[in-house]
């Protein structure tokens, strides 16, 4: 792969035209000691003339993930740092402790709400990502699940219990996209893609224009006969009025079939896996907006090599040109974390 410096220049110097407030969390000694890790990690990956990755869509459970395993597959992969959303807890604490006996490798993530605390008790659990965002000692908060539908291996399963609906819309959404507006904490959203949903989303989108909000699985569509509305025309419509949002690109394989529903999900593939044409132009018109990430989970671990070197690199971001493929990588990651663009 061609790796030219002078792009790295110029992405060094992209970022949003918008006036982006100043962050409520203090920018403590702590916190440059932990952006001045991050760096280094990225630096020595780039030194090696290869892209680097943060990945900022992943859940941790202490019983279940093989931390060992997954640094070494970071390493052999050149994912340079992992946002671990922690799984099962109360808190986040875990994904702290982690950052610390690997600074270089973990981003102290809020909890995920991925699980039954937040799908019953939505208000208390972001009580308590509010008072660790206090703390200074977070940088991103987790997957939030709106409206979910159960995950491939799930409806294997028959989890019919992971069919949620958190209405987006309610109290609860206002409480998550202020607390994101307030602190400049980038927060991650499952959102299912259907025309019913779509207006709520927009309403949040414009009552809280400063939210840093990534709205996960790009394209992913697990019932085509929902969707008449979004396309990349409409991800574009969306990109040119709301500041704030961005799109992650876990997506599955071009030949995925979503079983429930009998459709291939992922439609920013042809079914060969190159990128639809219309999806590669609004990647490139608009790359400050979008960013790899592979959601791992302990249930697909094996499968983490194969789902990075083909899916993630091969099959996006070898695609892309070069300054695009920088900031997808890692380039707006690290500026939603870090609140500064990569220099």
């Amino acid at each position: 792969m061609h790796f030219n410096r002078r792009a790295l220049l110029t992405m060094a110097t992209a970022s949003l035209a918008y006036p982006w407030p100043a962050r409520a969390i203090p920018n403590s000694p702590s916190r440059a000691k932990s952006i001045a890790a991050w760096r280094r990690r990225i630096e020595s990956i780039l030194g090696k003339r290869r892209v680097p990755i943060i990945d900022l869509q992943a859940t941790y459970s202490a019983k279940q993930t093989n931390l060992s395993k997954v640094m070494a597959y970071m390493d052999e992969l050149d994912v340079a740092q992992t946002a671990f959303a922690v799984a099962g807890e109360q808190d986040g604490a875990l994904s702290v402790e982690l950052h610390r006996k690997y600074p270089e490798y973990f981003i102290p993530t809020t909890s995920s709400g991925e699980f039954p605390r937040w799908w019953n008790s939505p208000d208390a659990f972001l009580d308590v990502s509010r008072a660790e965002l206090q703390t200074g000692d977070f940088f991103a908060m987790g997957e939030h699940e709106f409206r979910h539908y159960p995950s491939p291996e799930q409806a294997a399963a028959g989890r019919l219990d992971r069919d949620i609906t958190v209405p987006i819309d309610s109290p609860i959404g206002d409480k998550l996209f202020a607390m994101s507006a307030e602190f400049q904490v980038p927060f991650q959203i499952h959102y299912e893609i259907e025309d019913a949903l779509l207006p709520a989303l927009e309403a949040m989108l414009e009552r809280h224009p400063k939210a840093l909000t990534i709205w996960c699985h790009l394209g992913l569509v697990r019932y085509p006969n929902r969707n008449t509305r979004y396309s990349p025309a409409y991800v574009r419509s969306l990109i040119e009025r709301f500041p704030g949002l961005h799109f992650d690109l876990a997506v599955s394989g071009p030949k995925s079939v979503y079983t429930p529903s009998g459709a291939r999900d992922a439609t920013i593939f042809e079914p060969n896996g190159k990128i639809v044409d219309a999806w590669l132009a609004l990647l490139e018109q608009h790359p400050d907006r979008f960013m790899v990430a592979t959601d791992y989970r302990p249930p697909v671990e094996n499968s983490m090599p194969s789902y990075i070197a083909n899916l993630q690199r091969k099959f996006i971001l070898d695609t892309l040109s070069e300054r695009t493929r920088h900031l997808v990588a890692y380039g707006n990651a690290w500026r939603l974390i870090t609140g500064s663009a990569w220099s």
